[in-house]
């Protein structure tokens, strides 16, 4: 079988074309079945353009190719979606899950191996709730302004009957970031706890400034997905606070599955072990899995747990943790630690895919990069 992978880049994270393949190849020899297929791979930039990753696509399929896996969006999927219909082979898609499909229905050889970002934000709402907190000022970056991040942070926040008093977007230029909008709110609001989406750099940016102003770094905090990526987390310098974050995965969690994929992947390389080879490991295992040009209702044990691929969506669904965001005593740096599952997510699936519909009737904006593809 003839497998092709389309790689994206990012600045943010330079080795993210290298981690997916090399966690998809490292499953596929851990499994024995390597040798049962060529690989061959195309770049497709930040995933962005998809007249680009249409013609990269079509020429690939035109090779021989049966299947293609790619780090794109939901609508890139169904900008590419025909070629795949027609040619009769199957589409898997690597997906941050900060994205919404504009799709009603789920789209034919096509799967979305997702890290469900979004539902982790609204996993990190509920722990908010149940911690006591109902009022909140949001702040994001400009970049996760662009997403549904924000949206799912809002909705979640209204489905609990909780409010947020302040929203905060920092400046696009790094050069121009400032917190102190937010820190002169939190002064005169003393009740209000604070959620936070952020990614690489930028995540790095609002724990330093964070850190020098009192207001902030004094309240509840929570992130979710990226925010507390433990590739970046590990770079960041502790900002003498612990916050809360709901993540799909940690090199700390715990089954025999992921000790065997963090061990595999630091033999490569130290800190090869991150949400991106992961998404290559689990598609590795879904195309062991798989029967035909179908993946509807297969289980695999991934890393993360059971990851269930829902016929109805065609999309992944696993396990959500909880974790406390901590100081790393050796490096002085943040780290994850008190991880545990979310039980009982099912109900915010629900009300994520009750917010997706709806906001198919309103126009909307948002990048076409691939989170969190950024060029320099």
């Amino acid at each position: 079988m003839k497998i092709a992978l389309l790689l994206t880049r990012s600045v943010i994270y330079p080795s993210m074309s290298f981690d997916i393949m090399d966690g998809f190849k490292s499953a596929l020899k851990k499994i024995g079945i390597d040798k049962n297929h060529e690989i061959v791979t195309a770049s497709i930039g930040v995933g962005g353009n998809n007249k680009e990753i249409h013609e990269c696509c079509e020429q690939l399929l035109l090779n021989g190719t049966d299947i293609i896996i790619a780090y794109i969006n939901p609508i890139a999927a169904e900008f590419i979606q025909p070629l795949f219909e027609s040619s009769d082979k199957l589409l898997i898609v690597l997906d941050s899950g900060y994205h919404f499909q504009s799709f009603d229905k789920k789209l034919s050889n096509v799967y979305f191996i997702s890290l469900e970002g979004t539902l982790c934000s609204r996993a990190i709402v509920r722990k908010a709730i149940e911690d006591g907190q109902n009022k909140f000022a949001f702040t994001c970056s400009f970049y996760d302004a662009g997403y549904r991040s924000p949206y799912s942070f809002s909705t979640a926040v209204e489905d609990n009957g909780a409010m947020i008093s302040y929203n905060h977007v920092t400046a696009l230029q790094r050069t121009d970031f400032n917190l102190q909008p937010l820190e002169e709110f939190l002064e005169q609001n003393e009740d209000v706890s604070v959620f936070t989406s952020f990614c690489g750099d930028m995540a790095e940016d609002f724990f330093r400034e964070s850190a020098k102003l009192k207001n902030i770094a004094s309240r509840k905090t929570y992130g979710s997905g990226f925010t507390a990526e433990e590739f970046w987390m590990s770079k960041i310098p502790y900002p003498g606070y612990n916050w809360s974050c709901a993540i799909p995965w940690s090199t700390n969690t715990s089954n025999e599955e992921n000790e065997d994929f963090v061990s595999t992947m630091k033999n490569i390389k130290d800190q090869k072990a991150n949400v991106f080879s992961l998404l290559g490991w689990e598609a590795a295992l879904f195309i062991q899995a798989l029967n035909g040009l179908s993946l509807d209702e297969i289980v695999i044990n991934s890393p993360r747990g059971k990851v269930y691929m829902n016929p109805h969506t065609r999309t992944s669904e696993a396990p959500i943790y909880y974790a406390t965001v901590t100081k790393n005593e050796e490096t002085g740096n943040c780290q994850l630690d008190h991880i545990s599952i979310a039980e009982n997510i099912e109900e915010e699936r629900e009300r994520l895919h009750y917010h997706v519909l709806a906001l198919r009737n309103e126009t909307t904006n948002s990048w076409f990069n691939s989170y969190p593809c950024l060029e320099s």
